[in-house]
């Protein structure tokens, strides 16, 4: 018994804190609310449409099969949303190992093809790869990323590097764009293209207008070729514009632009064995401008032929408007149409720069009288309203431009300058009595344009290229016909004792053209420069080096802006560039002024141009008759009757062998 009653203490539980004589109360745990288990996570397709309870049931619901309809489950959004982020880890992953390739690749050989890389992997994965294949460029919305050197997108490259000297703002588009090159040529792409061309037509073009840009285009870009665009045509004014481009950062880098001027050259050559036989517009104007390159070469004997033989065949053909184009214009109507207005400006343009090539060159010209002048000042004025000149690739505007006024007024000087040139060509001796009154007829007629100017093309005004073409070519003439008289006239013979002194307006038309090329270098500097500027930088440069005085720097500052923006155009045009340089230089020597007077950039040019720029080969190369006028320094002006005028090639040729 002593067992059993101990063996039940032991098995009796003891109270909790030792208190004896309290037995704990069992309790039950609390509950957790029950799950209903017929809770559909996610209803079928049709149920979730018509809102109505579905159970869930797979392949198919209670609903579906009740009703026999099709029973189908879509994944919830947080699904969704799980398998689009496996499946764009995938695709990173995918990016990254084929960048890492390229990259690989790349640091192996340069010439490995990223295309390639990138097929492969498109090939092996295509369904990682079928956004990109299927997406939309997204170059349309951004800056073009540029496939050549020469384009304005590497240029607004190269104007956001740290090296880049010039911080002013690049335009966003070219003037000039076109999209359909490819049906003219292979050598270069539509960007290539649309930047060569703008820098044509902003800078060389509308010193004569000889190129209407509005119906080129439209030919260009609806491959119509024959009325006013034609592959030789393109190929040419291409080539031009390969002469005014430059690299931003290193200006003296023309290796690109002249790679693509040798093909394009190259093509010129063919296209013009197979179209020379043509007689329509744009082979017209091919010619001028292959006439105009060829001077640039320094053979002028030819590229005057060019010019020449152009405006002949223009003259005798059906786009000549002295006939046509009168018929047809009604006289009840006050303005030209779109048509009438291009065909008079081309027509004055080809009329211009023949007659500048009569008075430069003394070739005979075919034009017995100008076209007719039927645009009006106020259709002019009109004309220009809400234009303007930007200096591509540069965005930033400067006056406007007045194209239309300025080739009316331009016209009107050409027609003054053919009849100079002929009437120069016609004297074979002295001047008789009548002569010497034309000639002061002629002078008056020179003063009375100038004085018909309007306030908006005069220089003080207006700083466009063009319009400083035109005073040049107002300055060039005085000179032209002074000189003509200051040779061929008989002072003691005037016949009516009139006061003008030839070599004075001579002298002062000398310095208004020395000053003229100082505001163009303030203005626009010498990156991109009117083919004519040669012509004025060499009748400048030549007169500056007899000027050169300690008390007036003037001249010292004509002279280095003629070298220095002869220079640059030796980059990108042909031999007399280099050959205007050399006669400067070779007339500098022959003055033998004071070294001090001579800038520094005119003795480093010309140091240069004797070691690598001018040869034996550029000297036989030569074939100019350009016409080198020396006017004499002011200490010999009494001497005014023993000017020389020398063509360029003889001049060069008697120097160098003195």
């Amino acid at each position: 018994m002593s067992g059993s009653s101990s063996e039940s203490q032991k098995s009796t539980p003891t109270p909790p804190n030792g208190v004896e004589g309290k037995i704990a109360i069992p309790r039950l745990p609390n509950e957790l609310p029950e799950i209903n288990p017929f809770r559909t996570i996610s209803a079928c397709s049709s149920c979730r449409e018509k809102k109505a309870k579905c159970d869930g049931g797979r392949p198919r619901c209670q609903n579906c099969t009740r009703l026999d309809r099709a029973c189908t489950y879509t994944g919830s959004k947080r699904d969704n949303q799980k398998l689009q982020l496996v499946s764009l880890q995938r695709k990173v992953e995918v990016y990254e190992e084929l960048l890492g390739e390229i990259i690989s690749q790349a640091k192996i050989n340069q010439n490995v093809s990223v295309k390639n890389i990138i097929k492969k992997h498109c090939t092996a994965s295509p369904e990682l790869f079928s956004d990109i294949l299927r997406s939309e460029s997204l170059t349309r919305h951004h800056v073009q990323v540029p496939n050549s050197r020469v384009s304005l997108g590497q240029m607004y490259i190269e104007s956001m590097s740290d090296d880049a000297k010039l911080k002013r703002p690049i335009t966003k588009d070219p003037p000039v764009q076109v999209k359909s090159i490819q049906h003219w040529t292979s050598i270069v792409e539509n960007d290539t293209a649309s930047h060569l061309l703008s820098f044509y037509f902003t800078w060389e073009n509308p010193t004569w207008n000889l190129i209407d840009l509005e119906t080129f285009v439209q030919d260009l870009e609806t491959h119509h070729p024959g009325r006013y665009c034609s592959r030789l045509l393109v190929h040419v004014l291409l080539f031009f514009g390969c002469s005014f481009s430059y690299r931003l950062n290193r200006i003296t880098d023309r290796r690109e632009e002249k790679g693509i001027g040798q093909k394009l050259y190259d093509q010129i050559q063919l296209l013009w064995e197979s179209d020379k036989g043509t007689p329509d517009l744009p082979t017209i104007q091919s010619g001028i401008l292959l006439g105009l390159l060829s001077c640039t070469f320094g053979i002028d004997r030819l590229g005057t032929q060019f010019i020449m033989n152009g405006a002949k065949l223009y003259l005798q053909s059906s786009f000549d408007t002295v006939e046509r184009c009168s018929s047809e214009h009604s006289e009840k109507k006050s303005e030209l149409s779109s048509a009438e207005l291009s065909q008079e400006m081309v027509s004055w343009a080809i009329f211009d720069v023949q007659a500048l090539a009569s008075q430069v060159y003394r070739k005979v010209s075919h034009w017995s009288v100008p076209p007719p002048q039927r645009c009006s000042a106020e259709q002019a004025a009109k004309l220009d309203e809400n234009m303007e000149w930007k200096p591509y690739p540069f965005d930033y505007s400067v006056t406007r431009p007045n194209y239309y006024t300025t080739l009316r007024y331009r016209s009107a000087l050409a027609a003054l300058v053919n009849e100079i040139a002929t009437f120069s060509l016609r004297l074979t001796g002295n001047m008789t009595k009548d002569d010497q009154k034309y000639c002061y007829k002629l002078y008056e007629r020179i003063v009375t344009w100038r004085a018909s100017l309007p306030p908006t093309i005069l220089p003080e005004n207006n700083t466009t290229p063009h319009i400083l073409c035109l005073h040049f070519y107002h300055q060039a003439t005085l000179i032209s016909l002074s000189t003509l008289f200051t040779t061929k006239a008989n002072p003691t013979t005037d016949p009516n004792n009139h006061q003008i002194d030839f070599d004075h307006v001579k002298s002062e038309a000398m310095e208004t053209i020395g000053s003229l090329i100082l505001v163009f270098k303030h203005r626009h500097g010498w990156k991109s420069i009117p083919i004519v500027m040669l012509h004025y930088f060499c009748l400048g440069g030549v007169h500056a080096t007899t000027q050169l005085d300690a008390h007036n720097p003037k001249w010292a500052l004509v002279l280095e802006s003629c070298v220095v923006g002869l220079w640059h155009m030796s980059l990108g045009w042909g031999r007399l560039c280099k050959a205007f340089l050399r006669t400067i230089e070779l007339v500098l020597k022959s003055s033998d002024p004071d070294p001090s007077l001579v800038p520094i950039k005119v003795t480093a040019i010309f140091e240069y141009l004797n070691s690598e720029m001018w040869s034996a080969t550029d000297l036989a190369s030569l074939s100019a008759d350009y016409v080198v006028q020396r006017v004499p320094s002011k200490a010999n002006a009494q001497t005014a009757g023993t000017v020389s005028h020398q063509t360029l090639e003889d001049l060069i040729r008697a120097m160098e062998n003195l």
